[in-house]
């Protein structure tokens, strides 16, 4: 199974409230997504990368990130856009035509594990589409804009929190954005574009630390995950 992974990066971050761009924020000794690559590299079956950043970042994505990086798999910076679904769309289209599998997987999440990596593939090979979630801890309620009494209360069991890595067939994923694009939809993650056609979504187990690095607070709490794996910035 030749599994390609896409990591849209053209995003600025702006909740983060930093100097510069969420990709290139450094983090116990190499940037953000220098350990998200880090981490996307210790499964086997990821053969190449394509790096999506804004236009005119590509530079400075190898002068920052790429520069003494060991990888085994081979990286290819692409052209990002407005959105990340636009950052996604141009990346499908640099696919190598033997790919099995495309796992899509957000920059700011470098704690994602070689097991949810292979776990996720896998369930993309056999139902087309697969996505790494986690169900909720807390008790969520819905509450109408303007009504502060009697908010609803959802099943818990049955919400998740989904995450990345996503990953998909190709054809199934190429189709979903070109539905999108026809549509003109939007969606914050490709697997909603997917259930948009109709087709099935299997859901598998992630991680309650494979954490996306929002805000500064997520700063703290990566820098603590880093030191307690052990995961050397260098």
């Amino acid at each position: 199974m030749k599994v390609v992974a896409i990591v849209p990066a053209a995003g600025s971050g702006v909740r983060m409230q930093q100097n510069c761009k969420k990709p290139y924020i450094v983090l116990e000794g190499q940037t953000i997504l220098a350990h998200t690559l880090m981490a996307l590299n210790r499964s086997a079956l990821i053969s190449a990368i394509i790096i999506a950043v804004s236009p005119g970042d590509e530079d400075l994505c190898r002068e920052q990130v790429l520069t003494g990086l060991k990888l085994r798999a081979g990286v290819t910076i692409g052209r990002g856009g407005e959105r990340r679904q636009d950052s996604v769309c141009n990346a499908l289209a640099a696919l190598p035509r033997d790919c099995d599998v495309v796992l899509i997987h957000d920059a700011a999440r470098p704690f994602v594990t070689p097991e949810i990596i292979d776990q996720t593939a896998a369930a993309a090979m056999t139902y087309g589409a697969a996505t790494a979630a986690v169900g909720l801890k807390d008790t969520i309620m819905r509450m109408p804009p303007g009504e502060l009494a009697c908010p609803e209360p959802l099943m818990r069991e049955e919400l998740h929190a989904i995450q990345t890595p996503q990953a998909f067939r190709p054809d199934i994923i190429a189709n979903a954005h070109a539905h999108a694009r026809r549509a003109a939809m939007q969606a914050t993650d490709d697997a909603s574009l997917v259930r948009c056609m109709g087709l099935p979504v299997a859901l598998v187990a992630g991680s309650y630390e494979n954490i996306k690095i929002t805000t500064a607070a997520d700063l703290v709490h990566a820098a603590a995950l880093l030191k307690v794996r052990g995961w050397s910035g260098t």
